[in-house]
């Protein structure tokens, strides 16, 4: 999946835990775990390795990565009663799901099945930056992404509150569409489509997935002002 649908997962998902523990920075620490994969792996596999590997997915996309984020988030819950480490590894393991790295499992169980396997692309950076600002799902889970980032941020700026209440309202409507629109490109098996360049079937569900929690978890935001 593209950046702007891990980001907004992990706010989401961000948006739950806070709730659930009362701390508002948790959200923050989520959705940096929701890219940190692809902050990591892609100028490592795509810039330094691009010669031998050319890979975006390597150690940021395994198991190895989260279980080490998550023991040293369990530690430092334990010894300074931090969540913040523990969000990270939520939002990494959301960015794993969303990628199907089980499908992937020379990287997702590296190192057990062997080293990772090496790619061929040419030019990725500036194809993967057209296929984001050509995805229309992208700019939906953008806009829906500054809304949250907004709301979580009206305790200390007041004066954003109508700002964001305006953005994430705006959003319910547009993840709902968006959920309804993958459903039926999914079903009409549908190759690739304005909503995700590339997109394939399972592509398609998981935008679905994502924007009717997305539009469920932003009404929710909307009826706790």
């Amino acid at each position: 999946m593209f950046i702007a649908c891990h980001l907004f997962l992990g706010l989401v998902l961000g948006l739950a835990i806070a709730g659930r523990l009362g701390d508002r920075r948790l959200i923050g620490f989520c959705a940096l775990g929701a890219v940190l994969p692809d902050l990591l792996d892609k100028p490592v596999g795509h810039l330094l390795l691009a010669e031998s590997l050319n890979s975006g997915r390597i150690f940021g996309h395994g198991l190895l990565f989260l279980a080490l984020l998550a023991f040293a988030g369990i530690v430092l819950e334990r010894r300074r009663g931090s969540f913040a480490l523990l969000a990270v590894a939520a939002g990494v393991l959301s960015h794993q799901v969303l990628d199907a790295m089980w499908a992937i499992p020379v990287t997702w169980y590296y190192p057990l099945l062997g080293p990772y396997r090496p790619y061929e692309f040419t030019d990725y950076f500036g194809g993967a930056i057209l296929a984001e600002i050509s995805s229309l799902s992208e700019w939906i889970f953008l806009a829906a992404s500054a809304g949250i980032v907004l709301a979580a941020c009206r305790g200390f700026r007041p004066d954003l509150s109508g700002v964001a209440a305006t953005i994430v309202r705006a959003s319910v409507p547009l993840l709902g569409a968006l959920a309804i629109a993958s459903l039926y490109a999914w079903a009409a098996g549908i190759p690739e489509s304005i909503l995700m360049a590339g997109a394939g079937p399972e592509d398609y569900l998981v935008l679905a997935a994502v924007g009717a929690i997305g539009a469920i978890r932003n009404r929710k935001l909307l009826n706790t002002r």
